[in-house]
């Protein structure tokens, strides 16, 4: 039997033997990590800490830890700034942190994740960023692939192509993030994407892209409600951009915000898509405010659409739109323009003011109004084109 006892004391020495981090990290759920190497006992190695450390672990993480991050199959995860932190690729060809298959993972408060090709999340529920800034990124800011992932207090900025791209699952912006000054777009939803942004305690902003402010495709949805502002993107004048483009038998609802000062048309609603827009300002936009096409709705509500460069609305190609106490002004084309085949419902009356040469209501090629257009002047909408109810 005393031979068994060596191995025993063999053991116990290797207990003592291990990094006092990591026997802090399994004993208490909470690991020290300083990539500075000055704090004694904790980790110089984010990655090393989340290796040797269990689920259900919170990392305290100080200083530039220039290494890329990745967590896999992992749950209840959390990692905070102390009092700061910076996760920055050692490599521009790879994603500086990846996420897959996991729960409950977070990381808060002050933390910078910096260069490579951006942060991926795949297959992943409950993830959040906190507190936290995304820069620099070679390709996309945050990628997300069949997660489920919230956002606040948060910006990602200096993308060389798109902000944020979803592909699938649900993605939140619930308030104070800044998605702004990335090569291409904002934010790319679609195909099968839900894309939700509440202002929670501050505005969402997506601004200064270089393309333009968020697509939605293929067959997603889009839930804006509150603060959220789409403003001063394309600024390189591209033709054809936008504000915000909803495309692909997709759905938009927005309540109250601001689609502003874009480069280009302020909303595109198009190819069998709905677009439901309630108290929402859409202004001084440079190529029109609203176009509904290609066999798309809109419903429209107490909303603003002024002072945009070309047609206040465009219905066209066979769409409709269905509208009532909203302010058209000071556009400096058309105030509503309805053409081929479309049709306009005035369920309460606009208030349509055209501005010097320009029609408040332009009626064109087989299209049809139901609702009295007696009050907007000048207009070109004759009879031909007034719906006659069946009783």
């Amino acid at each position: 039997m005393k031979m068994h006892f060596p191995a025993t004391r063999f053991f116990i020495c290797l207990l003592l033997l291990l990094p006092t981090g990591l026997a802090f990290a399994q004993a208490n759920g909470s690991a020290l990590v300083d990539c500075s190497g000055i704090t004694p006992g904790a980790f110089t190695s984010l990655n090393s800490a989340i290796f040797a450390s269990p689920d259900h672990t919170t990392f305290q993480v100080s200083g530039t830890c220039t290494e890329n991050i990745t967590i896999q199959n992992r749950n209840d995860l959390n990692f905070f700034g102390n009092p700061t932190a910076t996760i920055q690729s050692p490599d521009a060809s790879r994603e500086v942190l990846v996420i897959s298959s996991s729960r409950s993972i977070s990381f808060n408060s002050n933390i910078t994740l910096k260069g490579g090709i951006g942060t991926v999340m795949v297959n992943s529920a409950n993830i959040r960023f906190l507190g936290v800034n995304v820069q620099d990124s070679g390709q996309f800011g945050l990628t997300s692939t069949d997660s489920v992932v919230h956002l606040a207090n948060v910006s990602v900025t200096g993308s060389a192509r798109t902000g944020i791209v979803v592909s699938g699952g649900s993605f939140y912006l619930d308030g104070s993030v800044n998605v702004g000054s990335n090569g291409r777009l904002g934010i790319s939803a679609g195909p099968a994407a839900h894309l939700s942004m509440i202002d929670g305690n501050g505005p969402n902003i997506i601004s200064h892209n270089g393309l333009a402010g968020i697509q939605i495709f293929g067959t997603s949805q889009a839930d804006l409600s509150g603060d959220n502002e789409i403003t001063n993107n394309n600024t390189t004048n591209t033709p054809s951009m936008f504000g915000m483009l909803v495309q692909s038998n997709t759905g938009l609802t927005m309540n109250n915000g601001a689609i502003s000062s874009n480069s280009g048309v302020g909303v595109v609603c198009d190819l069998h898509s709905h677009c439901q827009l309630s108290g929402t300002h859409i202004d001084s936009n440079t190529a029109g405010g609203l176009q509904i096409t290609e066999h798309s709705m809109g419903i429209l509500g107490s909303s603003d659409i002024s002072n945009n460069t070309g047609a206040g609305i465009l219905v066209e190609q066979g769409s409709s739109l269905s509208t009532g106490g909203d302010t058209i002004a000071n556009n400096t084309g058309d105030g509503l323009i309805l053409n081929t085949l479309s049709s306009l419902k005035f369920f309460t009356a606009d208030t349509i003011t055209a501005s010097v040469g320009n029609l408040t209501l332009n009626c064109n090629n087989g299209s049809i109004v139901d609702g009295d257009v007696s009050t907007y002047k000048p207009k070109k909408c004759g009879a031909q084109f007034q719906a006659v109810p069946i009783h």
